[in-house]
């Protein structure tokens, strides 16, 4: 996606491949349409200065929106470099099959699809901070610090980890039963696409393959890989156990195609919920008492 030339700083990019050069898949209509809801939270950052005048004269923390608009504009970049990761592991499920580079388009095209998963998890991540932080202005909110061991309005720039929440249904279910404890539907409304994307079949299995590599056995993407299930039989009538020795592995290595069309599922489930999010912002930020957006 190229970028116009401009005289001042650039605020906000949307790349359409992570390697160098034009090479990656051409933009579509539908490509620059999923690039505008990076682009259009990584640009709220860009008035995190006039949001700080508005957030200090309404009793906030100094600093309170430049954190919170400085999270979205990450979750927006993050969201861009799923978005570059999952069209450059498309361009490698497109590439023809041979024997002499199976392994090599199933290691790469697998690394990168994985990698999109693992940017729109941490965009996730950003996301539900930049929601928690705007549903916790309203004083009717302070029942939320119980639930996140918070001690009131997390502080600007915390880097600990009890200040930096985590997207999962436990965490979105307490900010929703803040929000709509306040009585203001805006509030609600905005945790809402986070409460269903947490909730969905697409999210919880990109969040799944982004725990078994994080953390967990992830399987191996060749032929001869090392069964990722215990190899032994038990046959509990018989009181045995069987291990069968073969010359050539029956491993079998999750299927390249298969991957990407689920990361494509869990990308696009968060940017539908972010597009949400972001719509939503302006009307949340006038229920929770600090009206920084014109709204209809």
């Amino acid at each position: 996606m190229s970028e116009p030339e401009s005289k001042g700083p650039v605020v906000a990019a949307v790349v359409g491949t992570l390697l160098p050069g034009d090479v990656g898949k051409p933009f579509t209509d539908a490509d620059r349409i999923r690039a505008m809801v990076s682009h259009d939270w990584q640009m709220l950052g860009a008035q995190y200065e006039w949001a700080e005048i508005h957030g200090v004269s309404k009793g906030l923390p100094h600093g309170y929106f430049a954190d919170l608009l400085g999270r979205a504009a990450a979750a927006g970049e993050q969201l861009g470099l799923a978005f570059a990761a999952l069209r450059d592991a498309e361009v490698w499920r497109d590439t023809a099959t041979e024997p002499a580079t199976a392994n090599h388009r199933n290691i790469a095209g697998r690394a990168v699809a994985e990698a999109s998963g693992l940017w729109a998890v941490s965009a996730g991540h950003a996301v539900v901070n930049v929601v928690a932080r705007v549903v916790r202005i309203h004083s009717k909110a302070a029942g939320l610090d119980v639930k996140l061991s918070w001690t009131g309005l997390p502080a600007p720039f915390d880097s600990g980890r009890l200040a930096n929440l985590s997207l999962n249904p436990e965490t979105v279910k307490y900010i929703l039963a803040a929000a709509r404890q306040t009585g203001k539907v805006a509030l609600a409304d905005l945790v809402e696409p986070l409460d269903d994307l947490v909730k969905s079949a697409a999210w919880a299995a990109l969040a799944a393959r982004r725990d078994a590599g994080y953390h967990r056995l992830r399987p191996q993407s060749i032929e001869g890989g090392v069964p990722s299930v215990n190899p032994w039989a038990t046959d509990q009538a018989a009181g045995t156990l069987t291990l069968s020795v073969s010359t050539f592995s029956d491993y079998v290595p999750p299927v390249l195609e298969e991957v990407v069309t689920e990361t494509h599922a869990g990308y696009e489930a968060l940017s539908s919920a972010m597009r949400d999010v972001h719509d939503r912002l302006p009307e949340a930020l006038r229920a929770a008492g600090v009206p920084i957006y014109r709204t209809p």
